[in-house]
């Protein structure tokens, strides 16, 4: 389940960035291919649970591989005669528990190639390759420190103009852990400029 604090981070950026001046596609009128900027927030969820964390009051917490919320920049390119869109982004990817006196958490570095097909009503698909680097796992001397390698999976989405759902297959290995998989489900928030 994801934190209270997770999700007011979330809901509180998803506010703020909503009045953020984004340019709705619209092909047929583009003489020229566009290129611009991407800003993207992603909340994802699932994957196996490569810890579980002990609290005092009785209670448990799992991390799961899949799970965090990441915040990318890239750019895009919108052909002028076709309604593709091209986008590389890169990201910071992060979850982390609710123990007050220590500092557990995973990270990594997310690469995304996505190219993305508009369908009528402002509706669009998107499809492409992701890469997952320096994934680790941060013990804070209560868990082992895990370090991932480097891991490349596929993703695939279905939005209405900057809001999505996302599903990403992907795998982490380690020494430790042996094959985790850290396919997830999210919601993306993308604005082109």
């Amino acid at each position: 389940m994801p934190t209270r604090t997770t999700l007011v981070a979330l809901l509180t950026a998803t506010a703020a960035m909503s009045t953020l001046p984004a340019k709705a596609a619209n092909y047929s009128s583009q003489p020229q291919g566009h290129l611009g900027a991407v800003l993207e927030l992603d909340g994802d969820f699932g994957g196996d649970n490569i810890a579980s964390i002990l609290f005092t009051d009785g209670s448990t917490e799992d991390i799961k591989a899949g799970q965090g919320i990441a915040g990318a920049v890239g750019l895009h390119y919108q052909l002028a005669t076709l309604p593709l869109d091209f986008a590389v982004t890169a990201g910071y990817k992060y979850v982390t528990t609710r123990a007050s006196n220590a500092n557990i958490f995973l990270d990594r570095v997310e690469i995304k190639a996505v190219g993305a097909y508009e369908l009528p009503g402002h509706w669009w698909v998107d499809a492409g390759p992701v890469w997952h680097a320096g994934t680790r796992l941060h013990g804070d001397g209560y868990l082992p420190n895990v370090s991932f390698n480097d891991a490349v999976g596929a993703t695939v989405g279905l939005g209405w103009r900057w809001i999505g759902i996302a599903y990403t297959n992907i795998h982490y290995n380690s020494a430790i852990t042996g094959n985790v998989d850290a396919s997830n489900v999210g919601v993306t928030l993308a604005w082109k400029f």
